[in-house]
């Protein structure tokens, strides 16, 4: 998963009268008009016009066109609703929806001052609904792509299920991913394009450095290619892409035949349709219910304890609990405190570390610690994702670190996104700089970026893959398109430049000074000699990317990006059962998906789809092996 969707406009006005309105008067008196705030949302602007009688919030309008539209469409939904039915700001923002939901909560708050009136007033507690006890076979937590693949695999076998999702809608990293990999599902069978199992064995052994969990990934791929066809049966549209589908060139000269299985109505909509295949099951599904406590009876596992939307509380008695809460990149104390400063919050915020914790309560050999961060690609000065000026920077040219050091083959990473994650997260600062001259600027003018690498040539051009990832349609024939038209960058680096990300000098001496690096200037000279031999004997990268750096410099800052979340925390064996410190399973206990340990080490694996294809496969094995607990 690479962009996140722009520009498209979610505006959802909700008109309430005083017939349809079921909130009583506020309590509170307002100046009557109509009044318009914003506030920052997570990517974003969100702007929100309120319309108040004197005694009543009568009508907000949300426009949350710079947010995710699967998140910000409930919140635009959802929350004013709320507001207005409650005639208070007392309203939990939406999990996994917090930045949006604050931001909507702030701008109608500024409304209120706008108003004449106190919001403070309107911070009242709102009534707490009933608290209830149910009983079941099998509970889930965590609705994303795993615990869909669990919940689904449970009923469809016949157990009482129930799927617990803290969000108001489908959410998780399975709602913002691309697709799944797959070995020799029916697609890849009868385009003739089947994949060695073997193959992505190999990929995740050797990435992990075989410090993972053969018994476990043995079984997910093995049934990979059957639990693709297993998720199209039950609703969720997927469609075989080329492996280089992202733009990433190193793709097209690794991979083997297609890998990736893309969504083709998006990730949200598939996991919608599992949950549906839950309920035509006989299950049940259950959203705005946050699990918080796990319950423990003789020695085994028996249920959790939820909180309710209404704010009451529900315990679930149950035979098997399945962990599937999705990591904690959401919970930006824990990642702080697990990787250090600076990384923030994950793109999904409801991913919080719920599961890890409740597998440590339970006995789990579980820990934040054990976990890593996955990041995909970097960011190259804040540079728009597709884009001319950031596709003509996916180019290996010299790249230093914060004191101008060359630190490795630039060609090495560049075209993977998890090496250029990887390279940087181990630097200084987690920072490097990019450098590149003015025959950049005239090749993409005279004949755009493709003239560079034309990553989208040949099949991908003919044959194009067209598919869903965050919201936003992937087409791979667009793409050659837009590489093969010439563009003008120069605006873009200006805007850069005038922000601080890109930074132009007319020499590398001047270069060296405006970054503070003591050895740029040695290096670039040692790099134009390497360019004048035509061998880079340094770094070994391949002379066709030795140009000398001559006339206008610019260099660009490049960090990590899109913070997908954590992968890792709960160690499980191959029947996807919690186990403790003594490698035992922990009766009644499952887990799967991106908060269990066993098939990354310290990075990602080198391919798209691995965590999809994780997920929905060890989810799979969660709701078979509980099913087998229960029966």
């Amino acid at each position: 998963m690479k962009t996140r969707t722009k520009g498209i406009i979610l505006l959802f006005s909700l008109l309430l009268s005083l017939l349809s309105c079921s909130g009583s008067d506020s309590g509170v008196s307002f100046n009557k008009g109509n009044y318009t705030a914003q506030a920052d949302g997570k990517y974003g602007p969100v702007t929100v016009e309120v319309e108040f009688s004197e005694k009543q919030i009568k009508k907000i309008t949300v426009d949350a066109s710079g947010e995710t539209p699967a998140i910000a469409g409930t919140v635009v939904e959802r929350l004013p609703e709320a507001i207005i039915e409650n005639q208070s700001l007392a309203i939990d923002a939406l999990a996994g929806a917090t930045l949006t939901s604050e931001a909507v909560l702030a701008a109608v708050e500024d409304c209120v001052v706008q108003a004449g009136a106190d919001p403070a007033l309107l911070k009242g507690e709102t009534e707490k609904g009933p608290d209830e006890e149910i009983q079941t076979g099998v509970v889930i937590v965590g609705g994303g792509a795993s615990g869909s693949a669990a919940a689904v695999s449970a009923a469809e076998a016949g157990a009482e299920t129930l799927l617990l999702e803290m969000t108001a809608s489908p959410a998780g990293q399975g709602t913002q991913a691309g697709g799944a990999f797959g070995t020799n599902s029916t697609q890849q069978i009868e385009q003739g394009r089947e994949v060695d199992g073997k193959w992505f064995y190999d990929q995740f052994m050797a990435t992990g450095n075989y410090q993972v969990n053969g018994g476990l990934l043995s079984r997910i791929i093995q049934r990979s290619g059957e639990t693709i066809d297993w998720l199209i049966a039950h609703g969720a549209n997927m469609i075989l892409a080329h492996p280089a589908t992202g733009g990433y060139y190193e793709h097209k000269l690794t991979h083997p035949n297609s890998t990736l299985h893309g969504y083709v109505d998006g990730g949200t909509v598939a996991i919608k349709a599992l949950h549906q295949s839950v309920i035509d099951a006989g299950g049940k599904v259950l959203y705005e219910t946050e699990v918080e406590d796990i319950l423990l009876e003789d020695g085994r596992v028996s249920g959790v304890i939820a909180r309710k939307a209404d704010g009451g509380t529900l315990t679930v008695k149950a035979d098997a609990v399945i962990l599937t809460t999705g990591g904690f990149g959401g919970n930006e104390e824990l990642v702080a405190e697990y990787f250090g400063e600076g990384f923030g919050r994950s793109r999904v915020g409801t991913n919080i570390g719920t599961g890890i914790k409740l597998a440590q309560k339970a006995g789990g050999d579980a820990d934040y610690a054990n976990a890593i961060t996955m990041h995909y690609g970097v960011s190259r000065g804040g540079t728009g994702w597709t884009t001319p000026l950031n596709s003509a920077l996916l180019n290996p040219y010299l790249h230093v670190d914060v004191d101008g050091n060359r630190f490795m083959n630039e060609e090495s990473f560049i075209f993977e996104p998890i090496k250029s994650s990887n390279v940087l997260k181990s630097l200084p600062g987690r920072t490097a700089w990019e450098i590149f001259d003015s025959r950049m600027i005239n090749v993409v003018a005279e004949s755009g970026y493709a003239a560079l690498t034309d990553v989208f040539a040949g099949e991908l051009a003919t044959d194009p893959t067209v598919f869903i990832e965050v919201g936003h349609t992937v087409d791979t024939s667009k793409r050659y398109e837009q590489s093969h038209t010439p563009a003008d960058v120069m605006p873009d680096i200006e805007k850069y430049i005038e922000k601080g990300t890109i930074v132009r000098a007319e020499s590398p001496e001047e270069l060296a000074e405006a970054l503070g690096m003591n050895h740029l200037a040695d290096t670039i000279a040692r790099y134009n000699e390497l360019a004048e031999l035509g061998e880079d004997l340094d770094h070994f990268k391949s002379s066709q990317y030795l140009e000398k750096l001559e006339g206008t410099l610019y260099a660009v800052k490049i960090t990590p990006s899109v913070f997908l979340g954590t992968l890792g925390g709960i160690r499980i064996n191959p029947y996807c059962e919690v186990v403790d410190y003594n490698g035992k399973a922990v009766p009644g206990l499952y887990a799967a998906g991106a908060e269990t340990s066993g098939v990354y080490s310290d990075s990602y694996v080198y391919f798209e789809g691995g965590t999809l294809g994780y997920a929905y496969g060890s989810g799979r094995i969660a709701g078979e092996s509980a099913v087998a607990l229960v029966k």
